[in-house]
């Protein structure tokens, strides 16, 4: 399932009506609520400010927590790729368990975008919990980009999250099993059987 663009905004506009207040307004009430755990960091092009801003809406309406960078981190400038900057997303990707890629033509252009993506999946890894978003205008159809079709596209709908505690919790699980009847996780038939 992907996410409509016009769905996006109107979880948007919801997000402004609920609270009567505008968009900087909401970001800057989030950023004052000031969180270091996330079960997703939303990675996404900052020219997409009102589809991210239902995106995280639809995400937190499911019950689950969201990282923007401009919302929580607003002192970064993401028109810039600066040193700063990295270190900040890396702290922060470290601090979610799960990325979403908020795919819109504007992501496919983005500077952070694909860093960010390449990044959580190389620390994730192989346990890798990344996902493509993708949020299409009216009668688009989605059909994947280059590297992003090694990742599932997520439906909000169906996703159950899996905090990275409990992942890691079930693998050190398996490797103590795996020991125990001698086998090896590192052979395929053996990771089937786990």
């Amino acid at each position: 399932m992907v996410l409509r663009a016009d769905e996006v905004r109107n979880a948007a506009r919801r997000a402004r009506q609920r609270a009567s207040k505008s968009d900087e307004a909401l970001l800057r009430e989030a950023r004052d609520t000031a969180k270091t755990k996330f079960d997703i960091f939303l990675s996404h092009s900052h020219q997409d400010r009102e589809l991210v801003l239902g995106a995280k809406q639809l995400i937190e309406e499911s019950g689950r927590t969201v990282y923007v960078d401009w919302i929580e981190d607003a002192r970064l400038d993401r028109s810039k790729v600066s040193r700063e900057h990295a270190d900040k997303l890396r702290v922060r990707m470290r601090q979610c368990d799960t990325l979403f890629y908020a795919h819109t033509p504007s992501a496919s252009v983005s500077k952070w975008c694909p860093w960010e993506l390449g990044y959580f999946d190389a620390f994730s890894h192989p346990d890798c919990q990344v996902y493509v978003l993708p949020i299409l205008e009216g009668g688009e159809r989605y059909e994947g980009q280059e590297y992003l079709s090694l990742y599932e596209t997520v439906d909000l709908s169906t996703y159950h999250h899996r905090p990275r505690r409990v992942r890691e919790y079930r693998a050190a699980e398996q490797k103590r099993l795996a020991d125990a009847l001698g086998m090896s996780l590192r052979n395929p038939l053996t990771r089937r059987i786990f």
